[in-house]
């Protein structure tokens, strides 16, 4: 930082020069303008389409591997979990929102079934790390996942392609987009793909398990009627079917069976192979419309979103890790939101740029509904249906500005005040097939309000043309909600607030051959969001006392030559409880004889008395009884590490370019190392250390226009399981995938 600084400062100016033969300028909407990134106060890891094909990434899953502060998991198959530097979920359900929010054109996905998006027609994804309490002040106390997709154009532009690769994958993806009037464009994109053999198996069924069919589709329309007028209307649709949630147990089931040692003596792998009398099943679909509209106000910009979303999901799983039908959890899933915003947007020019807007949300998320059934519900003869239904309806002012102190300094400051009001219904119908009764009971409706006022506070200098260095204080804030699992009374998740201390450099070296940006960061973070699946339910809680988090993160681009361009990313952590007195501890079965809870005692976050466990949580029968799986307590898990959050995180890859005579050829290449997770607060389950590697190679012809590319990913073949915890029935996790490889052939027009 030293060096860069002190290097000469001639022809100083707040704007860097525009690139030339150097790494790219990258255009962001961070501060809902038009921005050089290296200009915004911000640290921010943006992806071009170029970016994302040398990276490997189709979906965002995969951006882990192209942003080192990023780890994104997945929950019960369809919930995505991202979670950037340490903040993020743990928690998920209906009516839970993400704190690392996703947008995509400028829309909120609220359901965490959102988070999940394949990147198929995306444009440029941007990762904004740390709080963005005002300007997207909407949950995300984590950071924010902005993805844009392509837009219409009045050239006729198409592309396509169609790939085949191992486990009988087979995907085919197209865009066309033109002019249909002087003043009208349309776009229409779409995707399909559909993975035919699964990564492993159910040995007890011999069937395949996570195999999956995706299908997407986009469809935009935009019409400009003069040069101040833009009006863009958006339709989309994402279906998918698999052979999830695939929960591989890899201790001693709820049965004492040693189900790795089980499953090898079947002949099957322990690590991908599971053992459940029943073959799991995801069905989901998302879609949405929006309409978008920026007028030109005189050297004012008034922007406008409308937007509508619905998400559906059904996962029906075995969760005990045993072939007796114990326990049979099917759930269905449902959220629908109706968001509006309205921003006005200074142009750039002047000293004093600024926004101001509002925005308002509605949505309903819940059951409808989620069923048990098995062995411990009337002895499998009969069903309990949970009906829930979180409603929300939040409304939110904004305002921020950048001021220029001078021709090299600039001062910013935003407020928001958000306010939510949120309430729950819920019902219970249980059917007893033995007696041919059925209860149905309603519980009280209840209601909550939250509100809070964010802010943010940065202060940025341009030392010279190549260097920018800033200072940041952000506050951030995750709203309440109830959770959405019925008690009498309903319990409540209290709001996150993270106050987030960040100095950074953003530096452009080496005749800009050498694009590096460095941040440390120190986070205070209240009320954490848990999770513990109980008897095969969600359960999610709060740490109430949080967590205290800090590190360091760094992204550097190196534009050796024309032909030839090297990238990477480096992330260490330190993230730990606070006092954590009352958390959810596993202890294995089987226990000795003179077990007993009682002996175990923990303080309660919220009244400071000294508490005894009474018995373990969701066990059926004594705890000496039990044979395999985990006691359920709560104990002390103060200082531990938060859950999914590596130490440290690091990614090296690039691309080269060899023209010849007979076209260009690309190689790129990625290289990832993950230190390993925590899977629970207690540290008990862990995920160790991995690495993956993912490569290609593309040739194109002289035209430019046809392209076959060979591919793989995670060319090692590294294991590693993507989510794991700790339940009633033993550890278990989902693998993340295995080595994948295949052509694609394509074509641009």
């Amino acid at each position: 930082m030293a060096i860069a600084i002190a290097m000469p400062a001639v022809a100083q100016t707040t704007e860097p020069p525009a690139a030339t033969d150097g790494v790219s300028d990258i255009i962001v909407t961070a501060q809902k303008r038009t921005e050089n990134a290296q200009n915004v106060a911000v640290a921010i890891t943006a992806l071009s389409t170029q970016d994302i094909a040398a990276s490997g990434v189709t979906s965002t899953e995969d951006l882990r591997a192209a942003v080192p502060s990023l780890n994104v998991t997945t929950a019960a198959g369809g919930f995505g979990l991202p979670r950037i530097r340490g903040v993020g979920a743990t928690g998920q359900g209906a009516g839970i929102e993400n704190p690392v929010a996703v947008y995509v054109d400028g829309v909120y996905y609220g359901s965490a079934i959102g988070a999940l998006q394949s990147l198929f027609d995306v444009e440029q994804v941007a990762v904004l790390k740390g709080p963005q309490g005002t300007l997207f002040g909407r949950n995300a106390t984590g950071g924010l996942i902005q993805i844009t997709t392509r837009k219409p154009s009045y050239d006729y532009t198409a592309s396509a392609r169609f790939g085949y690769g191992n486990y009988d994958t087979v995907s085919a993806a197209a865009f066309v987009s033109g002019g249909l009037a002087p003043t009208l464009a349309f776009s229409l994109a779409g995707q399909y793909e559909n993975r035919g053999d699964g990564y492993g198996k159910n040995v007890y069924t011999g069937k395949d398990i996570q195999t999956d069919r995706t299908y997407s589709l986009r469809g935009k329309l935009l019409w400009e009627p003069s040069d101040a007028t833009s009006i863009t209307l958006s339709g989309d649709y994402f279906g998918r079917q698999a052979a999830d949630p695939a929960f591989v147990t890899f201790s001693r089931n709820s049965a004492g069976q040693d189900v790795p040692a089980v499953i090898a003596s079947l002949g099957g792998d322990p690590q991908r192979d599971i053992y459940s009398d029943f073959d799991p099943t995801l069905r989901g679909s998302q879609k949405g419309a929006s309409l978008t509209i920026d007028q030109e106000l005189g050297g004012v910009n008034l922007r406008s979103i409308t937007a509508y979303r619905k998400t559906k999901l059904r996962t029906f799983f075995d969760p005990d890790g045993t072939v007796q039908p114990r326990l049979r959890i099917d759930n269905n899933n449902r959220d629908k939101q109706f968001t509006q915003e309205i921003d006005l947007i200074s142009d750039n020019d002047g000293p004093f740029n600024w926004v101001i807007g509002g925005f308002y949300m509605k949505s309903s998320a819940g059951q409808y509904p989620g069923r048990t059934t098995g062995l411990t519900t009337f002895g499998g003869n009969g069903y309990s249906d949970d009906f829930t239904d979180i409603g929300l309806e939040s409304i939110a002012g904004f305002a921020d500005g950048t001021y220029k102190l001078s021709e090299n300094t600039k001062i910013t400051a935003g407020i928001r005040y958000t306010y939510d009001q949120r309430d729950i219904d819920a019902q219970r119908v249980a059917y007893n097939g033995n007696t041919g009764v059925t209860t149905t009971t309603e519980y009280d409706a209840a209601k909550r309000s939250f509100k809070k006022l964010t802010w943010r506070l940065s202060v940025d200098h341009r030392f010279s043309p190549e260097v920018m260095a800033y200072a940041s204080y952000n506050r951030g804030f995750r709203s309440g909600t109830f959770v959405p699992q019925i008690a009498t009374p309903f319990n409540v998740l209290e709001p996150e607030v993270v106050d987030a201390y960040e100095v950074g450099l953003k530096t452009d070296l080496f005749d800009r051959k050498v694009r590096l940006n460095v941040a440390g960061y120190y986070y205070d973070q209240s009320a954490v969001q848990v999770i513990q699946v109980i008897a095969g339910v969600n359960n999610v809680y709060n740490a109430r006392k949080g967590a205290r988090i800090y590190g360091v993160d760094a992204d550097l681009t190196w534009q050796v030559s024309d032909n030839l361009r090297l990238f990477g990313g480096f992330n260490w952590t330190d993230a730990r409880y606070n006092s954590f007195t009352d958390a959810i501890i596993s202890i294995p079965y089987p226990v000795g004889a003179g077990f007993t809870p009682s002996a175990y005692s923990y303080v309660d976050s919220k009244t400071g008395a000294t508490v005894a466990n009474t018995s373990c949580l969701g066990t059926f029968g004594a705890p000496t009884a039990q044979l395999g799986g985990n006691c359920l307590l709560r104990g002390d898990a103060s200082g531990n590490k938060l859950q999914n959050t590596p130490d440290i995180t690091f990614s090296l890859g690039g691309s080269l370019d060899i023209p010849t005579s007979a076209g260009t050829f690309t190689l790129t290449g990625n290289y990832y190392y993950n230190d390993g997770f925590v899977a629970t607060a207690d540290e008990r389950v862990k995920q160790a250390s991995y690495n993956t590697v993912d490569a290609s190679i593309t040739w194109k012809e002289p035209g430019d226009k046809f392209y076959v590319r060979l591919w793989g990913k995670n060319l090692t073949d590294a294991f590693y399981r993507s989510q794991i915890s700790a339940t009633n029935s033993g550890d278990n996790g989902y693998a993340g995938a295995p080595r994948t490889y295949g052509v694609t052939l394509g074509f641009d027009y």
